[in-house]
């Protein structure tokens, strides 16, 4: 997959969606690799090409839209990758992967790139994407293995959580996997408790 010369947005797109076999809808695959693109030009290490528009829902790579549009909001059925993945790309894909759809949808929302255009809806222009995203604490974990720790990505749920506090809160973690598990048994809490009050999660 990623580690080959011929890789492209298409083929990026059937690696995600095997990659997380029934957890990957159209609209976060659009967001994972939105993520993939942003943060490959961060660490100056690009790896494929693509163009996104500031569509209502966020960022949204057209090509790749008309391509998956037919699972509407089921998940993209496609088998399971055995494939090696490139190492940059599997650590933002699994930096993000975490999040469901909707919080990867509105963490794009807080964030400069999508609102510069989405009147418009035109095309996201790469540079405002490095501007922005280069000051971002994710960017410190490139290159990869400089960084002695982890920095967790920014979601909605963060801005929501800080956008009221003098010096915004950063949580840093050992590694990728500390932060993974972490964010899964407090998943499984959390589903725990609402299940214990009748609710779903």
């Amino acid at each position: 997959m990623c580690g080959c010369r011929n890789m492209n947005k298409f083929t990026l797109s059937n690696y995600i969606a095997g990659k997380y076999p029934g957890e990957i809808t159209p609209l976060k695959l659009q967001k994972l690799l939105y993520y993939c693109y942003v943060w490959q030009m961060v660490a100056k290490d690009k790896k494929f090409d693509a163009t996104f528009k500031a569509w209502t829902h966020g960022p949204v790579e057209p090509d790749i839209y008309k391509a998956y549009k037919k699972y509407g909001r089921n998940a993209i059925k496609a088998k399971p990758t055995k494939e090696s993945g490139d190492p940059l790309l599997d650590f933002i894909l699994d930096s993000y992967a975490v999040y469901s759809a909707i919080e990867l949808s509105k963490t794009t929302h807080f964030e400069s790139p999508w609102k510069k255009y989405r009147e418009n809806g035109e095309v996201i222009a790469d540079q405002d994407f490095i501007d922005y995203y280069s000051n971002q604490e994710f960017a410190k974990n490139f290159p990869l293995g400089k960084s002695a720790v982890y920095y967790p990505p920014k979601t909605s749920s963060h801005y929501s959580f800080t956008f009221d506090m003098e010096k915004d809160y950063a949580p840093v973690f050992d590694s990728l996997d500390q932060y993974v598990n972490s964010f899964k048994q407090e998943k499984k809490r959390l589903a725990g408790i609402l299940s214990s009050h009748g609710f779903k999660y």
